[in-house]
């Protein structure tokens, strides 16, 4: 049995994006991804979440099924998920991304719909980093058909969450809240991986 890794919660109470994004941290972080995008810093050591996010950003960047999914305006909004996250250890070795907190809803300028959590958890513990290697550990599932701790799992990861910040053109997330649910957890992870899996196979 798989789960999807992410526990999003959505309270409906609202405050500003600066509050969010506009630290000094979380500049030079935007700055770093934005070098690493545009092959400005060669030969360099990235971590894992670098290299997931330069995965993902390709993806949406191409004109496939998966991009169609989420539309053309999803890069942005990737890289402010990718500024938010924070390593946590999270007993739970299902949990791959936990968001949780307050959200605010805001729009990019190019009209798109969208949400920032305050809080968004990576946890150490989880497929994003970890694979059950000995009998003593515990389990830690599959993304989708993808094995832990690999590169296509850690894409469908962040490609997952990102599914729950964008709404579409329905005026619905792109994909539904379901921290509360692992029946719809694995549901959204196959949603993804209906549109994203040729991608991801790919890499």
């Amino acid at each position: 049995m798989t789960y999807r890794p992410l526990l999003a919660i959505a309270l409906l109470f609202f405050i500003p994006l600066s509050g969010f994004s506009k630290s000094p941290a979380a500049e030079k972080q935007r700055n770093r991804l934005r070098s690493l995008q545009a092959a400005a810093v060669k030969n360099s050591k990235l971590t894992m979440i670098e290299l997931a996010y330069l995965d993902a950003s390709k993806m949406l960047s191409d004109n496939n099924s998966c991009s169609n999914f989420f539309g053309e305006k999803a890069n942005p909004i990737l890289e402010e998920l990718v500024v938010t996250l924070r390593e946590q250890t999270i007993p739970d070795s299902r949990i791959g991304i936990r968001m949780s907190g307050t959200f605010n809803l805001a729009k990019s300028s190019d009209g798109v719909s969208y949400r920032l959590f305050e809080k968004a958890e990576i946890n150490s513990l989880g497929a994003f980093y970890r694979a059950k290697m000995f009998p003593s550990e515990p389990l830690v599932p599959n993304m989708g058909s993808f094995a832990p701790n690999t590169r296509q799992a850690r894409v469908i990861i962040l490609l997952h969450e990102l599914a729950h910040l964008i709404k579409g053109k329905d005026g619905t997330w792109l994909i539904p809240d379901d921290g509360h649910s692992a029946a719809l957890s694995r549901e959204n992870t196959g949603t993804i991986e209906s549109v994203c899996g040729e991608q991801i196979r790919g890499l």
